[in-house]
Formats: structure tokens, sequence, C-alpha cells
């Protein structure tokens, strides 16, 4: 187990556990159970100093305390796609886009039609964009997109799959 930084009353270990330390009235250390967010689905842990709690997500903690970051990349990546999963040996630092392109990689995202996130258009109006004789800019308009988005349809440089 090794000491949270800045955090001296807890340690984490390579399986992803955080542990309290004990304090002078205690004995032995004492295992926190994490909590799952509802929204993000991460494990995360509240921890004590000065009598202020602060909350963390236990694969941040674990990569921070255990995974040299030489790179000093920003994100910690779950390599079997398993949020919950916190063992260090599931855990990498990544860059943004090392890390979505991983989860396209390994099925947790799709870049295909309204299956992205991003995406504004459904599949019927692709279709109609596509077999559209009207002008890119009014079509742009009118499904409140950019023109080159209308050009990237209509040269099926984007939504391949239909």
């Amino acid at each position: 187990m090794t000491k949270i930084q800045g955090f001296e009353n807890y340690e984490v270990d390579e399986l992803g556990q955080i542990w309290s330390l004990p304090k002078r009235t205690r004995k032995g250390t004492r295992l926190i159970k994490p909590l799952l967010h509802p929204k993000t689905g991460y494990m995360y842990v509240d921890l004590c100093k000065d009598g202020k709690v602060k909350k963390f997500t236990v694969h941040r903690l674990v990569a921070i305390t255990l995974i040299p970051n030489v790179e000093n990349k920003c994100q910690v990546n779950h390599i079997n796609g398993d949020k919950t999963d916190n063992r260090l040996i599931n855990l990498e630092w990544n860059t943004r886009s090392e890390n979505q392109k991983h989860s396209i990689r390994i099925g947790l995202r799709t870049t295909d039609g309204i299956k992205n996130s991003q995406s504004k258009l459904t599949e019927e109006q692709v279709l109609y964009i596509r077999n559209s004789q009207e002008r890119g800019y009014m079509l742009a308009k009118k499904f409140n997109i950019s023109h080159s988005t209308i050009c990237d349809i209509k040269k099926r440089r984007s939504w391949l799959h239909i």
C-alpha cells in the first residue's frame, strides 16, 4: 500500500482499494467502501483532511499514486472498459484523444449516425439530404447544421453506414 500524496491518512493498493489509516484512538487500517456515481458510472470516495471533505474518483487516486505519468497525460483509461474495475493493471494514463479512440476500438462508443453523441441528425434526415435537389445552404439552414456537413453527407464522407 502507498500513501496518497496530500492525504497522508489514506493509502491505496494495487487492487484499487482505498484505506483509512488508524488515528491515535483507533487500531488497524479501515477499508473505505467506494460509492458509484449515478451519472458518470465511476467509483468515488470521500477523503477528509483538516476537517474538509473532498471527493475523488478511485481510478484517478490509483493512477496518481501508483502509475508514473512521465508523458504528463491528463486522463486515466480503464483498459478493459469497466469503469468500476480500478485495479492497477487495468489503468493507464492517456490523452483525451487516446481515451476516445480506445472507447471506440473496444465498442463502448461509436461514431456511426445517431449513436454518435454529437449527431444532430436522424438517419431519415440524412437520407432526405442525400436525395434532395435543394441547394446545400438551404438544407444547412433547414436542419441548423453547417454547409460543410451537408457536403460531407452528399459526398458520402460522413454517415457511411447508411
